[in-house]
């Protein structure tokens, strides 16, 4: 046997063992890191991937070296070729693998992180702002409450207090900007609004412009309903602490609620400032 007939069966062999292992590791994480958290899956996803391409790619390699110009043993032209298929069609099939498990994780996520709904952002995507979130962040916070929600709710259906909460949410996506503005609806009828770099000032303005646009007549179906909302306003001071924030808007926002409805509270030195009311017109909806 020549050398270089000897290169091409090494080259096959090497073929069929890489392929081999890669199958085999691929089964262990699969078998391994069943059922364990969505993190866990994550990694042994990626971990799948890399072995399955990192296997193609060697096999590959293998398989172009071997038909580009080396003398290939008798017989074996046929297995050589046929492998370097496989590795084209299992390039395919990565291919395809990956956009398919992409396009269902962007799908989860946004089942996990969104409210039904309304659309806005839930609780669960709150807290992946939170923890995404810089520790010196400049934030303002604002926590917004319907008055009369529930009383609304009992006196005319779910359904029509669906469809208010609906509207609310339509009213309220007109304030969300891309890595500056961030909506959720973390209860019934219970909203926040997370403003990045947003001094007190811009805070004051846009709760203004909050009140302006959800406050008013909503006609829902037979059914013309008036809505005012409270909304509690709260500042990082320096450092980015969640529970803090979220208590001192809510503490704000009980404090607006309780000395007027449509009005909003600036929390400030561990009291709330006075309530400011809301001085604009009903407007039909």
């Amino acid at each position: 046997m020549s050398l270089e007939e000897a290169r091409n069966y090494l080259f096959i062999v090497c073929t069929v063992l890489i392929a081999a292992a890669a199958a085999y590791g691929m089964l262990w994480l699969s078998r391994h890191f069943a059922g364990k958290d969505s993190k866990t899956r994550a990694v042994r996803t990626s971990l799948n991937i890399a072995a399955a391409g990192g296997a193609l790619c060697m096999m590959h390699l293998l398989g172009k070296q071997t038909i580009s110009g080396f003398v290939q043993p008798e017989g074996s032209q046929i297995v050589v070729m046929g492998l370097y298929a496989l590795t084209i069609a299992g390039f395919l099939w990565l291919f395809s693998w990956t956009r398919r498990l992409l396009a269902e994780r962007e799908q989860l996520k946004e089942l996990a992180y969104k409210d039904t709904l309304t659309g806005l952002m839930n609780k669960n995507g709150m807290e992946h702002f939170w923890n995404r979130c810089k520790p010196g962040e400049q934030l303002a916070v604002f926590y917004m409450d319907l008055n009369r929600f529930k009383s609304i709710n009992d006196s005319m259906g779910h359904h029509i207090g669906d469809l208010l909460l609906q509207a609310v949410g339509g009213s309220l996506q007109q304030f969300s900007l891309k890595n500056k503005r961030h909506i959720f609806r973390v209860g019934g009828d219970e909203f926040v609004i997370i403003a990045k770099r947003c001094g007190r000032k811009e805070a004051e303005r846009l709760a203004v412009q909050i009140m302006e646009r959800v406050n008013g007549h909503y006609l829902l179906e037979q059914h013309n309903v008036y809505l005012s909302v409270s909304i509690g306003v709260t500042l990082s001071q320096g450092k980015v602490d969640r529970a803090r924030l979220l208590k001192e808007a809510d503490s704000a926002m009980y404090s607006a609620k309780q000395l007027g409805k449509g009005r909003y509270a600036v929390y400030r030195q561990g009291n709330p400032v006075q309530p400011v009311p809301w001085l604009g017109s009903s407007k039909a909806n």
